[in-house]
């Protein structure tokens, strides 16, 4: 009996293993996108003298994926250049990659949506006269996850300068090979405990 049960156990064992493998790593591998509000409850906006760079702090804190999404709240009068490393470093409007404005009722606030379309660098500077000055703009690090989350080349620039986009050392994104890896082990131990349960069970329907 125990001998016919034997190539029964070893299939359900090894189904019970890929299944969890499966499950495992499409649960780490898949991520839905996220949709940010720029500068949380402040918006995008000039901020105070004593903190001109609260933007780029704030986009330290994230870790930007390829999909997410960037939204921008601010009253009528201002606007959303995409531009350059130059025209960041040089708080430039002249020659934006990409310019958003919009209007909004009396009273209320715009909110602009920006894809984050590629890994890389994106640089973020206000359209109105003086307020990049003021520390109104932004660099968005965008996790290239082929590469373990490894930063690619800014637009015009180099690594070195890409300073204010990094992240803290100990807030790096986790590669997807490791992840991938953690989740065939618990797929692997998974499909051994349940074979085991399986022999346990035909072991004891025996005596």
């Amino acid at each position: 009996m125990a001998s016919s049960l034997a190539p029964l156990v070893a299939v359900l064992a090894a189904a019970a293993s890929c299944g969890v493998l499966l499950l495992g790593a499409s649960a780490a591998a898949s991520r839905a996108p996220a949709i940010y509000l720029v500068g949380d409850a402040k918006g995008w906006a000039v901020p105070p003298a004593n903190a001109t760079d609260a933007l780029n702090k704030w986009a330290i804190r994230h870790r930007f994926h390829v999909g997410d999404v960037l939204a921008f709240k601010y009253p009528n009068n201002d606007s959303v250049l995409l531009v350059r490393r130059g025209d960041y470093d040089a708080c430039s409007a002249a020659s934006p990659v990409q310019a958003r404005s919009g209007t909004a009722g009396a009273g209320a606030s715009v909110v602009l949506l920006f894809r984050l379309d590629r890994p890389g660098l994106f640089f973020f500077i206000s359209g109105e006269p003086g307020r990049c000055e003021a520390g109104q703009r932004m660099v968005v690090h965008v996790a290239d996850s082929s590469l373990g989350g490894a930063p690619a080349p800014a637009p015009g620039g180099t690594d070195d300068d890409d300073e204010p986009s990094r992240s803290p050392s100990g807030d790096r994104p986790i590669p997807v090979a490791f992840r991938l890896f953690v989740a065939a082990g618990l797929g692997f131990l998974g499909g051994c405990f349940l074979a085991a349960m399986i022999i346990w069970l035909i072991m004891n329907c025996r005596r």
